[in-house]
């Protein structure tokens, strides 16, 4: 996938023959550090009406700390299902917020992915 500023390519793609179990949504934005007010209003709006969707499990947002970083936000989310996923952001209000011409100014990047292994300070676990 390549940086965006089209409406139509904004949400990430699923793998044509679906796929079983959660899903994570890594989707990587360019926004100039004197536009970081106007980035946070707009992801706000959306992350609110994601929030509210059925199937959303929980959402990390990262801001990058390296001054040289291509992708100064970061959006992790994510979704019980693909099914899930693709209900959200194929309805009507998405459609709607994704449009608003205020995003065109911050290109992104989305891509789905699935966790194949996980960590924490004790040991590292495969996914089931």
């Amino acid at each position: 996938m390549h940086d965006t500023i089209d409406p139509d390519e904004r949400t990430a793609k699923g793998p044509a023959g679906g796929h079983e179990g959660a899903v994570t949504l890594i989707n990587s934005f360019v926004v100039p550090p004197e536009r970081d007010e106007a980035f946070f209003a707009l992801w706000t709006e959306a992350s609110s009406y994601f929030r509210s969707q059925p199937g959303f499990v929980s959402l990390r947002f990262h801001r990058a700390v390296s001054p040289d970083a291509q992708y100064r936000y970061v959006n992790v989310a994510t979704w019980a299902t693909m099914a899930h996923f693709h209900a959200a952001h194929g309805a009507d209000e998405w459609q709607r917020l994704v449009r608003q011409d205020a995003w065109k100014e911050f290109p992104n990047n989305p891509a789905l992915y699935e966790v194949v292994a996980a960590a924490d300070a004790d040991a590292l676990q495969p996914a089931t």
